[in-house]
Protein backbone atom coordinates (compact mmCIF):
# COMPACT_ATOMS: atom_id res chain seq x y z
CA UNK A 1 0.00 0.00 0.00
CA UNK A 2 1.49 3.36 -1.01
CA UNK A 3 1.73 6.41 1.18
CA UNK A 4 1.27 10.00 0.10
CA UNK A 5 4.51 11.40 -1.27
CA UNK A 6 6.21 14.45 0.16
CA UNK A 7 6.32 17.62 -1.87
CA UNK A 8 8.72 17.55 -4.82
CA UNK A 9 11.88 19.62 -4.92
CA UNK A 10 9.93 22.72 -5.99
CA UNK A 11 7.42 22.28 -3.16
CA UNK A 12 4.58 20.85 -5.24
CA UNK A 13 2.76 17.57 -4.82
CA UNK A 14 4.21 15.03 -7.31
CA UNK A 15 1.71 14.51 -10.11
CA UNK A 16 1.42 14.17 -13.88
CA UNK A 17 -0.75 16.65 -15.75
CA UNK A 18 -0.30 16.23 -19.50
CA UNK A 19 0.82 13.53 -21.96
CA UNK A 20 2.20 14.29 -25.43
CA UNK A 21 2.65 11.57 -28.05
CA UNK A 22 4.98 11.59 -31.05
CA UNK A 23 2.76 11.85 -34.16
CA UNK A 24 4.38 8.94 -36.02
CA UNK A 25 6.16 6.95 -33.29
CA UNK A 26 3.72 5.75 -30.60
CA UNK A 27 6.59 4.45 -28.47
CA UNK A 28 7.69 8.02 -27.72
CA UNK A 29 5.82 9.92 -25.01
CA UNK A 30 6.62 13.00 -22.96
CA UNK A 31 4.71 13.65 -19.74
CA UNK A 32 4.54 17.00 -18.00
CA UNK A 33 4.77 16.51 -14.25
CA UNK A 34 5.02 18.89 -11.34
CA UNK A 35 8.72 18.02 -11.07
CA UNK A 36 9.80 18.23 -14.73
CA UNK A 37 9.21 16.34 -17.97
CA UNK A 38 9.23 12.53 -18.10
CA UNK A 39 10.27 10.85 -21.32
CA UNK A 40 10.04 7.35 -22.75
CA UNK A 41 11.30 6.19 -26.14
CA UNK A 42 10.20 2.56 -25.85
CA UNK A 43 6.50 2.68 -25.07
CA UNK A 44 6.91 2.99 -21.31
CA UNK A 45 9.48 0.28 -20.61
CA UNK A 46 11.97 2.88 -19.41
CA UNK A 47 11.31 6.45 -18.27
CA UNK A 48 13.81 9.30 -17.92
CA UNK A 49 13.65 12.69 -16.24
CA UNK A 50 14.14 16.09 -17.93
CA UNK A 51 14.61 18.79 -15.31
CA UNK A 52 12.67 22.04 -15.48
CA UNK A 53 15.69 24.42 -15.66
CA UNK A 54 17.06 22.91 -18.88
CA UNK A 55 13.70 23.52 -20.56
CA UNK A 56 13.52 27.04 -19.16
CA UNK A 57 10.71 26.92 -16.63
CA UNK A 58 10.24 26.23 -12.94
CA UNK A 59 8.18 26.94 -9.86
CA UNK A 60 4.47 26.58 -10.47
CA UNK A 61 4.59 26.68 -14.26
CA UNK A 62 2.67 24.02 -16.18
CA UNK A 63 3.75 24.54 -19.79
CA UNK A 64 1.78 23.23 -22.72
CA UNK A 65 3.98 20.76 -24.61
CA UNK A 66 3.70 19.03 -27.98
CA UNK A 67 5.63 16.85 -30.40
CA UNK A 68 6.12 17.97 -33.99
CA UNK A 69 6.60 15.76 -37.06
CA UNK A 70 10.39 15.42 -36.86
CA UNK A 71 10.38 14.72 -33.12
CA UNK A 72 10.94 18.32 -32.03
CA UNK A 73 9.42 18.93 -28.60
CA UNK A 74 8.00 22.42 -28.00
CA UNK A 75 6.99 23.99 -24.70
CA UNK A 76 5.14 27.26 -24.17
CA UNK A 77 6.39 29.01 -21.04
CA UNK A 78 6.52 32.42 -19.37
CA UNK A 79 9.73 33.40 -21.15
CA UNK A 80 8.78 32.32 -24.66
CA UNK A 81 8.75 29.22 -26.85
CA UNK A 82 11.32 26.59 -25.84
CA UNK A 83 12.17 23.76 -28.23
CA UNK A 84 14.36 20.66 -28.24
CA UNK A 85 15.59 19.10 -31.47
CA UNK A 86 17.35 16.12 -29.86
CA UNK A 87 14.80 14.43 -27.65
CA UNK A 88 15.09 16.75 -24.66
CA UNK A 89 18.88 16.91 -24.26
CA UNK A 90 19.22 20.54 -25.38
CA UNK A 91 16.65 23.34 -25.43
CA UNK A 92 16.63 26.81 -26.98
CA UNK A 93 14.21 29.72 -27.12
CA UNK A 94 12.67 31.03 -30.31
CA UNK A 95 14.39 34.34 -31.07
CA UNK A 96 13.00 37.71 -32.09
CA UNK A 97 9.58 38.96 -31.06
CA UNK A 98 8.70 35.69 -29.30
CA UNK A 99 11.56 36.19 -26.87
CA UNK A 100 10.33 36.99 -23.37
CA UNK A 101 6.70 36.67 -24.47
CA UNK A 102 4.36 34.50 -22.42
CA UNK A 103 3.28 31.59 -24.64
CA UNK A 104 0.03 30.76 -22.93
CA UNK A 105 -0.93 27.85 -25.20
CA UNK A 106 0.09 26.01 -28.36
CA UNK A 107 -1.27 23.27 -30.58
CA UNK A 108 0.32 21.00 -33.19
CA UNK A 109 -1.55 20.41 -36.45
CA UNK A 110 -2.94 16.88 -36.42
CA UNK A 111 -2.97 16.54 -40.22
CA UNK A 112 0.49 18.03 -40.76
CA UNK A 113 2.39 17.99 -37.45
CA UNK A 114 5.30 19.93 -38.94
CA UNK A 115 2.94 22.85 -38.39
CA UNK A 116 1.76 24.36 -35.11
CA UNK A 117 0.09 27.49 -33.77
CA UNK A 118 0.66 29.31 -30.50
CA UNK A 119 -0.90 32.27 -28.76
CA UNK A 120 0.85 34.83 -26.60
CA UNK A 121 -1.07 37.01 -24.14
CA UNK A 122 1.12 39.43 -22.23
CA UNK A 123 -0.06 42.13 -19.85
CA UNK A 124 0.21 45.76 -21.01
CA UNK A 125 -1.28 47.26 -17.85
CA UNK A 126 -4.68 48.83 -17.13
CA UNK A 127 -6.47 45.59 -18.06
CA UNK A 128 -4.97 45.46 -21.55
CA UNK A 129 -3.10 42.57 -23.18
CA UNK A 130 -0.90 41.99 -26.20
CA UNK A 131 -2.51 38.87 -27.68
CA UNK A 132 -1.09 37.44 -30.90
CA UNK A 133 -1.35 34.28 -32.98
CA UNK A 134 1.89 32.76 -34.32
CA UNK A 135 2.56 29.72 -36.48
CA UNK A 136 5.35 27.46 -37.69
CA UNK A 137 5.33 25.30 -40.81
CA UNK A 138 8.86 23.90 -40.44
CA UNK A 139 8.95 21.98 -37.16
CA UNK A 140 9.60 25.13 -35.08
CA UNK A 141 12.69 26.16 -37.05
CA UNK A 142 10.97 29.52 -37.55
CA UNK A 143 7.82 31.27 -36.36
CA UNK A 144 5.64 33.89 -38.09
CA UNK A 145 3.12 36.24 -36.52
CA UNK A 146 -0.24 35.96 -38.24
CA UNK A 147 -1.79 39.18 -39.47
CA UNK A 148 -3.95 41.05 -36.96
CA UNK A 149 -3.51 41.10 -33.16
CA UNK A 150 -6.53 40.18 -31.08
CA UNK A 151 -8.35 42.92 -29.13
CA UNK A 152 -6.35 44.43 -26.25
CA UNK A 153 -9.16 43.78 -23.76
CA UNK A 154 -9.07 40.05 -24.54
CA UNK A 155 -7.00 37.67 -22.39
CA UNK A 156 -6.37 34.39 -24.23
CA UNK A 157 -6.41 30.98 -22.54
CA UNK A 158 -6.24 28.29 -25.27
CA UNK A 159 -5.77 27.97 -29.02
CA UNK A 160 -6.51 25.27 -31.59
CA UNK A 161 -6.64 25.02 -35.38
CA UNK A 162 -9.30 22.99 -37.17
CA UNK A 163 -7.74 19.78 -38.58
CA UNK A 164 -9.97 19.86 -41.66
CA UNK A 165 -9.59 23.58 -42.41
CA UNK A 166 -6.19 25.10 -41.72
CA UNK A 167 -7.52 28.65 -42.13
CA UNK A 168 -9.95 28.13 -39.22
CA UNK A 169 -8.37 28.87 -35.82
CA UNK A 170 -10.13 29.31 -32.48
CA UNK A 171 -8.79 31.15 -29.43
CA UNK A 172 -10.68 30.99 -26.14
CA UNK A 173 -10.41 33.54 -23.36
CA UNK A 174 -12.26 36.33 -21.64
CA UNK A 175 -12.84 40.02 -22.18
CA UNK A 176 -12.30 42.72 -19.58
CA UNK A 177 -14.48 44.91 -17.39
CA UNK A 178 -17.23 45.26 -16.59
CA UNK A 179 -18.50 41.73 -17.35
CA UNK A 180 -15.31 39.73 -18.03
CA UNK A 181 -17.30 37.71 -20.55
CA UNK A 182 -15.84 34.41 -21.71
CA UNK A 183 -15.67 34.10 -25.47
CA UNK A 184 -14.27 32.38 -28.53
CA UNK A 185 -12.35 34.39 -31.08
CA UNK A 186 -12.56 32.73 -34.51
CA UNK A 187 -10.65 33.42 -37.68
CA UNK A 188 -11.43 31.87 -41.07
CA UNK A 189 -8.50 33.49 -42.86
CA UNK A 190 -5.56 32.52 -40.64
CA UNK A 191 -5.70 35.63 -38.47
CA UNK A 192 -6.44 38.35 -41.04
CA UNK A 193 -9.82 38.98 -39.38
CA UNK A 194 -11.38 37.85 -36.10
CA UNK A 195 -14.99 37.27 -35.08
CA UNK A 196 -16.17 37.21 -31.47
CA UNK A 197 -18.61 34.63 -30.08
CA UNK A 198 -19.61 34.97 -26.41
CA UNK A 199 -19.95 31.76 -24.42
CA UNK A 200 -23.06 31.60 -22.19
CA UNK A 201 -22.26 31.15 -18.50
CA UNK A 202 -18.56 31.95 -18.90
CA UNK A 203 -16.70 34.77 -17.19
CA UNK A 204 -13.50 35.29 -15.18
CA UNK A 205 -14.74 32.81 -12.55
CA UNK A 206 -15.74 30.23 -15.15
CA UNK A 207 -13.08 30.53 -17.82
CA UNK A 208 -13.38 28.70 -21.17
CA UNK A 209 -10.78 26.21 -22.41
CA UNK A 210 -10.85 24.50 -25.79
CA UNK A 211 -11.02 20.72 -25.48
CA UNK A 212 -10.92 19.73 -29.14
CA UNK A 213 -12.19 20.45 -32.63
CA UNK A 214 -13.82 17.65 -34.59
CA UNK A 215 -11.27 16.23 -37.06
CA UNK A 216 -13.74 16.36 -39.98
CA UNK A 217 -16.03 19.26 -39.07
CA UNK A 218 -14.43 22.64 -38.29
CA UNK A 219 -17.74 23.93 -36.90
CA UNK A 220 -17.86 21.36 -34.08
CA UNK A 221 -15.83 22.48 -31.09
CA UNK A 222 -15.77 21.27 -27.48
CA UNK A 223 -15.17 23.81 -24.70
CA UNK A 224 -14.68 23.23 -20.99
CA UNK A 225 -15.78 25.83 -18.44
CA UNK A 226 -13.51 25.82 -15.39
CA UNK A 227 -15.71 26.70 -12.44
CA UNK A 228 -15.87 26.19 -8.70
CA UNK A 229 -16.86 23.75 -7.35
CA UNK A 230 -17.78 22.07 -10.65
CA UNK A 231 -16.88 22.31 -14.33
CA UNK A 232 -18.96 21.90 -17.47
CA UNK A 233 -18.43 20.64 -21.00
CA UNK A 234 -20.08 22.59 -23.81
CA UNK A 235 -20.31 21.83 -27.51
CA UNK A 236 -20.92 24.13 -30.47
CA UNK A 237 -21.86 22.66 -33.83
CA UNK A 238 -22.03 25.98 -35.67
CA UNK A 239 -18.56 27.38 -35.20
CA UNK A 240 -19.24 29.08 -31.88
CA UNK A 241 -22.50 30.83 -32.72
CA UNK A 242 -24.36 28.75 -30.13
CA UNK A 243 -23.44 26.32 -27.36
CA UNK A 244 -25.12 23.46 -25.53
CA UNK A 245 -24.07 22.12 -22.12
CA UNK A 246 -23.58 18.36 -22.38
CA UNK A 247 -21.82 17.39 -19.12
CA UNK A 248 -21.70 18.92 -15.64
CA UNK A 249 -19.07 17.47 -13.35
CA UNK A 250 -19.13 16.94 -9.60
CA UNK A 251 -15.64 18.40 -9.28
CA UNK A 252 -12.75 19.37 -11.52
CA UNK A 253 -13.06 18.14 -15.09
CA UNK A 254 -9.35 17.77 -15.75
CA UNK A 255 -9.38 15.23 -18.56
CA UNK A 256 -10.88 15.47 -22.04
CA UNK A 257 -10.21 13.35 -25.11
CA UNK A 258 -11.75 13.00 -28.54
CA UNK A 259 -11.11 9.74 -30.37
CA UNK A 260 -8.89 10.10 -33.46
CA UNK A 261 -11.93 9.66 -35.73
CA UNK A 262 -14.01 12.13 -33.72
CA UNK A 263 -16.74 9.59 -33.01
CA UNK A 264 -16.28 9.25 -29.23
CA UNK A 265 -15.83 11.75 -26.40
CA UNK A 266 -14.28 11.04 -22.99
CA UNK A 267 -14.22 13.31 -19.94
CA UNK A 268 -12.69 12.67 -16.53
CA UNK A 269 -11.83 14.08 -13.14
CA UNK A 270 -10.74 12.98 -9.66
CA UNK A 271 -14.28 13.05 -8.28
CA UNK A 272 -16.14 11.92 -11.38
CA UNK A 273 -14.07 9.12 -12.87
CA UNK A 274 -14.13 8.57 -16.65
CA UNK A 275 -17.27 9.06 -18.73
CA UNK A 276 -17.83 8.21 -22.40
CA UNK A 277 -20.33 9.36 -25.01
CA UNK A 278 -20.87 9.03 -28.73
CA UNK A 279 -20.15 12.39 -30.33
CA UNK A 280 -23.42 12.11 -32.23
CA UNK A 281 -25.58 11.92 -29.09
CA UNK A 282 -23.33 13.16 -26.25
CA UNK A 283 -25.20 10.95 -23.80
CA UNK A 284 -22.56 10.03 -21.25
CA UNK A 285 -22.05 6.71 -19.50
CA UNK A 286 -19.56 6.11 -16.69
CA UNK A 287 -16.72 3.85 -17.78
CA UNK A 288 -14.44 3.77 -14.75
CA UNK A 289 -13.77 5.23 -11.33
CA UNK A 290 -10.21 6.14 -12.35
CA UNK A 291 -9.90 9.84 -11.53
CA UNK A 292 -7.80 10.73 -14.57
CA UNK A 293 -6.19 14.17 -14.39
CA UNK A 294 -5.42 14.17 -18.10
CA UNK A 295 -6.38 12.11 -21.14
CA UNK A 296 -4.61 11.68 -24.48
CA UNK A 297 -6.16 9.50 -27.17
CA UNK A 298 -3.98 8.33 -30.06
CA UNK A 299 -4.32 5.67 -32.74
CA UNK A 300 -2.30 3.38 -30.46
CA UNK A 301 -4.11 3.74 -27.13
CA UNK A 302 -5.77 5.98 -24.58
CA UNK A 303 -3.31 7.41 -22.05
CA UNK A 304 -4.19 8.90 -18.66
CA UNK A 305 -2.55 10.76 -15.78
CA UNK A 306 -3.47 9.11 -12.51
CA UNK A 307 -3.03 9.56 -8.79
CA UNK A 308 -0.47 6.94 -7.76
CA UNK A 309 -2.14 6.19 -4.43
CA UNK A 310 -5.76 6.32 -5.54
CA UNK A 311 -5.58 5.04 -9.12
CA UNK A 312 -2.53 2.80 -8.89
CA UNK A 313 -0.43 4.54 -11.54
CA UNK A 314 1.09 7.86 -12.51
CA UNK A 315 0.71 7.20 -16.26
CA UNK A 316 -1.66 4.52 -17.50
CA UNK A 317 -2.66 3.03 -20.84
CA UNK A 318 -6.09 1.72 -21.81
CA UNK A 319 -7.02 -0.36 -24.84
CA UNK A 320 -10.74 -0.48 -24.03
CA UNK A 321 -11.70 3.22 -24.06
CA UNK A 322 -11.08 3.74 -20.37
CA UNK A 323 -12.69 0.69 -18.78
CA UNK A 324 -9.34 -0.53 -17.44
CA UNK A 325 -5.75 0.69 -17.38
CA UNK A 326 -2.31 -0.85 -17.48
CA UNK A 327 0.33 1.03 -15.48
CA UNK A 328 3.02 2.48 -17.75
CA UNK A 329 4.72 4.54 -15.05
CA UNK A 330 4.65 4.44 -11.28
CA UNK A 331 5.89 7.34 -9.22
CA UNK A 332 9.00 5.41 -8.23
CA UNK A 333 9.64 4.16 -11.78
CA UNK A 334 12.01 6.80 -13.14
CA UNK A 335 15.44 5.51 -14.16
CA UNK A 336 17.25 8.81 -13.63
CA UNK A 337 18.02 11.81 -15.82
CA UNK A 338 17.68 11.58 -19.57
CA UNK A 339 20.76 10.00 -21.15
CA UNK A 340 22.59 12.59 -23.24
CA UNK A 341 26.04 13.55 -24.42
CA UNK A 342 28.23 14.96 -21.60
CA UNK A 343 28.29 18.41 -23.21
CA UNK A 344 24.50 18.63 -23.51
CA UNK A 345 22.38 21.01 -21.48
CA UNK A 346 20.54 18.17 -19.76
CA UNK A 347 23.75 16.42 -18.70
CA UNK A 348 25.25 19.61 -17.26
CA UNK A 349 22.03 20.78 -15.61
CA UNK A 350 19.86 17.82 -14.65
CA UNK A 351 22.46 15.37 -13.34
CA UNK A 352 23.26 17.48 -10.29
CA UNK A 353 19.55 18.04 -9.55
CA UNK A 354 18.52 14.42 -9.78
CA UNK A 355 19.47 13.47 -6.21
CA UNK A 356 16.98 15.84 -4.59
CA UNK A 357 14.24 14.85 -7.02
CA UNK A 358 14.90 11.16 -6.46
CA UNK A 359 14.58 11.60 -2.72
CA UNK A 360 11.38 13.62 -2.83
CA UNK A 361 9.47 11.46 -5.33
CA UNK A 362 10.90 8.14 -4.18
CA UNK A 363 12.31 7.19 -7.59
CA UNK A 364 15.07 4.65 -8.08
CA UNK A 365 17.82 4.72 -10.68
CA UNK A 366 18.45 1.74 -12.93
CA UNK A 367 21.94 0.37 -12.52
CA UNK A 368 24.40 3.22 -13.03
CA UNK A 369 21.90 5.54 -14.72
CA UNK A 370 22.05 9.13 -13.52
CA UNK A 371 25.33 8.66 -11.66
CA UNK A 372 27.34 10.37 -14.37
CA UNK A 373 26.72 12.26 -17.55
CA UNK A 374 24.38 9.68 -19.06
CA UNK A 375 24.88 7.95 -22.36
CA UNK A 376 27.96 7.99 -24.48
CA UNK A 377 28.79 11.14 -26.38
CA UNK A 378 26.57 11.65 -29.38
CA UNK A 379 23.44 9.99 -28.00
CA UNK A 380 20.35 12.15 -28.14
CA UNK A 381 17.95 10.40 -25.81
CA UNK A 382 17.11 7.41 -23.68
CA UNK A 383 18.16 3.96 -24.74
CA UNK A 384 16.25 0.92 -23.63
CA UNK A 385 18.17 -1.90 -22.03
CA UNK A 386 17.13 -5.49 -21.37
CA UNK A 387 14.16 -6.09 -19.15
CA UNK A 388 14.86 -6.07 -15.42
CA UNK A 389 14.46 -9.20 -13.37
CA UNK A 390 12.11 -9.23 -10.43
CA UNK A 391 13.59 -7.33 -7.51
CA UNK A 392 15.56 -5.03 -9.80
CA UNK A 393 15.34 -1.28 -10.02
CA UNK A 394 11.61 -1.17 -10.59
CA UNK A 395 11.94 0.58 -13.96
CA UNK A 396 10.36 -2.13 -16.03
CA UNK A 397 6.71 -1.80 -15.23
CA UNK A 398 3.41 -2.17 -16.98
CA UNK A 399 4.15 -5.77 -17.99
CA UNK A 400 1.50 -7.66 -19.94
CA UNK A 401 -1.38 -8.59 -17.71
CA UNK A 402 -0.68 -5.86 -15.18
CA UNK A 403 -4.00 -4.22 -15.89
CA UNK A 404 -5.67 -2.10 -13.25
CA UNK A 405 -9.41 -2.55 -13.15
CA UNK A 406 -11.96 0.12 -12.37
CA UNK A 407 -10.46 2.09 -9.48
CA UNK A 408 -13.92 2.57 -7.99
CA UNK A 409 -13.89 -1.05 -6.82
CA UNK A 410 -13.62 -2.36 -4.24
CA UNK A 411 -15.40 0.40 -2.32
CA UNK A 412 -12.92 0.13 0.57
CA UNK A 413 -9.25 -0.73 0.44
CA UNK A 414 -6.90 1.17 -1.84
CA UNK A 415 -9.30 3.88 -2.96
CA UNK A 416 -10.71 4.83 0.44
CA UNK A 417 -7.31 4.93 2.11
CA UNK A 418 -5.70 6.59 -0.89
CA UNK A 419 -8.26 9.37 -0.94
CA UNK A 420 -7.50 10.22 2.65
CA UNK A 421 -3.74 10.05 2.22
CA UNK A 422 -3.59 12.14 -0.94
CA UNK A 423 -6.23 14.72 -0.06
CA UNK A 424 -3.78 17.51 0.59
CA UNK A 425 -2.02 16.97 -2.69
CA UNK A 426 -5.28 16.66 -4.60
CA UNK A 427 -6.51 19.97 -3.20
CA UNK A 428 -3.31 21.62 -4.29
CA UNK A 429 -3.96 20.40 -7.83
CA UNK A 430 -7.68 21.09 -7.86
CA UNK A 431 -7.64 24.06 -10.17
CA UNK A 432 -4.93 22.69 -12.45
CA UNK A 433 -5.82 23.01 -16.10
CA UNK A 434 -6.54 19.84 -18.02
CA UNK A 435 -5.30 20.72 -21.48
CA UNK A 436 -2.61 23.27 -20.71
CA UNK A 437 -1.72 25.79 -18.04
CA UNK A 438 -4.97 27.00 -16.60
CA UNK A 439 -4.05 29.42 -13.87
CA UNK A 440 -0.90 30.97 -15.30
CA UNK A 441 -2.72 34.10 -16.36
CA UNK A 442 -0.78 37.08 -17.65
CA UNK A 443 -0.13 40.00 -15.32
CA UNK A 444 -3.39 41.56 -14.28
CA UNK A 445 -5.44 38.46 -14.95
CA UNK A 446 -7.44 36.68 -12.25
Amino acid sequence: MGLAAPASANGRFPAAGLIASHPSDPSRLVVRATYGLLSTRDGGEEWRWICEPVVGFGGNEDPMIAFLADGTIIAGIFDGLSASKNGGCDWSFAPGELSDRYVIDLSADREDPSRAVLVISSGLGAGRFLTQLWETSDNADSWTKLAVDLPEDFLAQTVDAAPSNRDRVYVSGRFGAPDYTGALQRTDDRGATWERFDIPGSDDKRLPYIGAIDPADPDTIYVRLDGDPSDALLVSRDGGQSFAAVFESQGDLLGFALSPDGATVLVSGPQDGIWRAAASSLEFTKMSGVGARCLTWTDAALFACGDEVVDGFTVGRSLDEGKSFEALLHRDGLCGPIECAPESGAASTCTDLWGATELTIGSRQCGDAGSGNGAAAGSGGSSAGPAEEAGGCGCKIGAPGAAIADAAAPPGGRRAIGLALSAAGALALARRRARSSARKAAPGAP
